[in-house]
């Protein structure tokens, strides 16, 4: 069985706008300095204390109350974020395939599949599996929520594949044992296999962000023939 593992930010929906947009009013209303235009993009996609600490430059120990101040200015905005062309084709092709879809986001759960079903790509999905209410794991084990839903639900996941923009992505699948497949062209400026030998991660063009590009399909369609391939800048 043919099973294909989404993350959300940045691979199907530009949650950009309203993530960076959010986090520089949470950042001013706080007192504090707001990084540059190009560093505040990495705030986009990766786990949400990491990206609170690592990006924005706030103390751990302020880290809990500042995600909570952060969350109530997002939730106003987040269902504004626009899916990106060429997304739904994707999907509606790689279900006429035969593949079995589902979503592995660091995002919180809930709020992801709420941005899904405003945007109806909820009905792509056989799984939307995301953090939980503590956000305080790694993408690895939201794959492992994927994958243990889609096996609960009698989905063989066992050679599922990992298609996301960031080397959250791609390590997270290297600790599961999947294929990762990067999609280009989202927020992440730079992603990066980081030299691990066990990360078997493929590049894809930004295909599901033009509708000309050349379609992300087939890098899925035969994956055991793509070629393995370092990420670099």
């Amino acid at each position: 069985m043919r099973v294909a593992l989404f993350d959300f930010d940045g691979t199907l929906v530009n949650s950009g706008p309203t993530v960076i947009g959010a986090a520089r009013a949470t950042l001013e209303a706080r007192g504090y300095p707001v990084p540059d235009a190009v560093a505040i993009r990495g705030f986009v996609g990766p786990p949400l204390l990491n990206g609170i600490t690592q990006v924005l430059g706030v103390p751990a120990e302020e880290t809990a109350s500042f995600r909570d101040a952060y969350r109530e200015i997002y939730t106003q905005t987040m269902t504004q974020a626009e899916v990106y062309p060429g997304v739904e084709d994707a999907l509606r092709s790689l279900l006429d395939d035969g593949w079995t879809l589902a979503v592995a986001t660091s995002k919180r759960e809930d709020l992801a599949r709420r941005i899904a079903e405003a945007k109806g790509l909820d009905r792509y999905f056989t799984v939307i599996a995301g953090a939980d209410l503590a956000e305080q794991h790694d993408k690895a084990w939201v794959i492992g929520q994927a994958l243990e839903r889609l096996e609960a639900s009698g989905v063989d996941a066992s050679h599922a594949i990992m298609i996301g923009d960031r080397h959250h992505d791609v390590h997270g699948a290297a600790a599961r044992g999947l294929r990762c497949v990067v999609s280009r062209g989202g927020m992440a400026p730079n992603p990066k296999a980081h030299q691990r030998p066990q990360s078997r991660a493929t590049l894809a063009p930004a295909s599901m962000r033009c509708a000309n590009s050349p379609p992300l399909t087939p890098y899925l369609r035969t994956p055991n023939s793509t070629p393995d391939v370092k990420l670099r800048p």
